[in-house]
């Protein structure tokens, strides 16, 4: 897994690290990972989950009892439970957005995928989705785990990041690069 591109080897990385090597040896890695997720849609779809992971102001008290309930109300796995205590003792909790992205990032390396992030300017098809999978797939010779998300200020084409590698086709950077030629 080190031989990635990203060693995480910084506090979020070293956080997801150690909840993915605890969740493989406990066997409760599709648990933890069903918990990641969970807390991962919250993120998505709440402004109020957001601005409680990343208030300063709220005590230590507090968001343990906000963990608490949610733990509870999600159903989360004990050991995640008590991650989550950790990293709001330690201080960390606003870390949290970063910790799940990277654990997603380590647990598609161990599974030997890709992880390779689309933005596009415009929502598209399911289909078409598969099909740009399909063919990054082919081309990297490897199972891809493809993030997509829309950014209309690309007025139009994409941006496509794999690993350390970014092309950017968007008519927004093609508009710059004009402009900065002129």
């Amino acid at each position: 897994m080190d031989n990635q591109s990203n060693s995480f080897s910084d506090a979020t990385g070293r956080y997801a690290k150690s909840i993915f090597q605890l969740a493989n040896e406990k066997n409760i890695l599709t648990e933890v990972e069903k918990n990641f997720s969970q807390l991962g849609l919250l993120f998505h779809d709440s402004a109020d989950f957001k601005k409680f992971v990343t208030n300063p102001t709220i005590q230590k008290h507090e968001r343990l009892k906000i963990i608490e309930f949610l733990s509870t109300k999600l159903n989360f796995n004990k050991f995640f439970v008590n991650f989550l205590k950790l990293i709001n003792e330690k201080g960390r909790f606003f870390f949290l957005e970063r910790i799940i992205k990277d654990f997603f990032s380590i647990l598609s390396i161990s599974k030997g995928e890709i992880v390779a992030d689309l933005i596009i300017a415009n929502e598209i098809s399911d289909d078409r989705k598969n099909e740009i999978k399909k063919e990054l797939s082919q081309l990297y010779k490897k199972d891809i785990k493809l993030n997509f998300s829309i950014d209309e200020t690309l007025i139009s084409g994409s941006i496509l990041k794999v690993g350390s590698k970014m092309i950017d086709n968007s008519a927004r950077s093609k508009f710059n690069r004009i402009l900065n030629n002129i």
